[in-house]
C-alpha cells in the first residue's frame, strides 16, 4: 500500500454549511451528530468540509465525493478512508456521559456501510 496524498488547504468559509458529504457518507440517523465547522479549499481546487462530532468532538473532512481527510498540521490534509475516520471519531463515545447504545449502534453501522 502506497503511503497516503497529503495536500495543502486553507479556509474557504464558515459562513454557509455543506450537508452533503456527510450525509452521503453516515445517513440521516447520524448527520445530526455533527456539526458544521467550516469548508476549506484544497490546493487541487477541492472544497473539503470539516465537521466536529457532537460528543466526542473528533474530526472528519469530506471532499464532494466522499474522500475523507484528516488534518495533521499547518493546514495540512492527509488522504484516509472515511470508514478509518469515522472509526477514530466514534470509537470513544461507549462511556461518554450521556450518549447512549442507540446512537452507538447507528454510528458504527455507518462505518459498516463504508467499509
Amino acid at each position: 500500500m502506497g503511503k497516503a496524498r497529503v495536500y495543502r488547504g486553507e479556509l474557504a468559509q464558515y459562513e454557509e454549511p455543506e450537508w452533503g458529504p456527510l450525509l452521503n457518507a453516515v445517513g440521516e440517523e447520524v448527520v445530526g451528530d455533527f456539526m458544521w465547522m467550516s469548508e476549506v479549499e484544497l490546493e487541487d481546487g477541492r472544497r473539503v468540509q470539516a465537521y466536529k462530532h457532537r460528543d466526542t468532538r473528533r474530526y472528519i473532512h469530506l471532499d464532494e465525493d466522499g474522500e475523507a481527510f484528516v488534518y495533521e498540521s499547518r493546514g495540512r490534509y492527509r488522504s484516509v478512508p472515511a470508514a478509518d475516520v469515522l472509526t477514530a471519531v466514534f470509537v470513544v463515545l461507549p462511556g461518554l456521559w450521556g450518549v447512549t447504545d442507540e446512537q452507538i449502534a447507528r454510528s458504527w453501522a455507518a462505518v459498516e456501510r463504508l467499509e
